[in-house]
């Protein structure tokens, strides 16, 4: 009886499903350790994007994430979008596209060379071109966006807006 409870109970261990690539964007500090650059902050930006909509991850990784997302954006977009109408959005945005078969495959982000910087007012800004892939039943394609950043006071490169691009 022994043997058979450790060999089912380390069975079901195996099976039960972890999402590691959530969980290291979520174990990040930003507070401590935050995003350097605009490219590091697009970067971690299209990462929190693929997991909140992974089939893997918990509805407490999900809430976490939109919260990490949330605190890369630039405080006037923040206000704009309080964490519980966000997270609602959020949930509600997953809901339409697992009811249309809309799958996130994955993203591209520019290279290094491809961030624009300016100054305007005396602040300092930048811009990256990034696509989010996608896959339904009629097949592939993807969100052509271009992701503006602004510096806060803090000098930290904080997420303003996007704006949808053509393909």
């Amino acid at each position: 009886v022994a043997l058979y409870w450790y060999i089912d109970r380390s069975g079901n261990d195996a099976e039960e499903p972890v999402n590691t690539v959530a969980q290291q964007i979520l174990d990040k500090d930003l507070e401590k350790n935050y995003p350097p650059t605009p490219y590091a902050v697009a970067e971690l930006y299209c990462g929190i994007v693929e997991n909140i909509y992974s089939e893997k991850t918990t509805e407490n990784q999900l809430e976490e994430l939109v919260q990490m997302e949330l605190s890369l954006y630039d405080e006037e977009l923040a206000a704009q979008n309080p964490y519980s109408s966000y997270l609602a959005t959020v949930k509600a945005d997953l809901e339409e596209a697992k009811e249309k078969k809309i799958a996130f495959t994955g993203y591209i982000l520019d290279n290094f060379s491809n961030v624009k910087k300016w100054k305007k007012d005396g602040r300092e800004y930048a811009s990256i071109q990034l696509q989010f892939l996608l896959r339904s039943e009629d097949g592939s394609g993807g969100s052509y966006r271009e992701l503006m950043l602004r510096k806060d006071a803090e000098g930290n490169y904080k997420i303003l807006g996007w704006e949808l691009l053509n393909e």
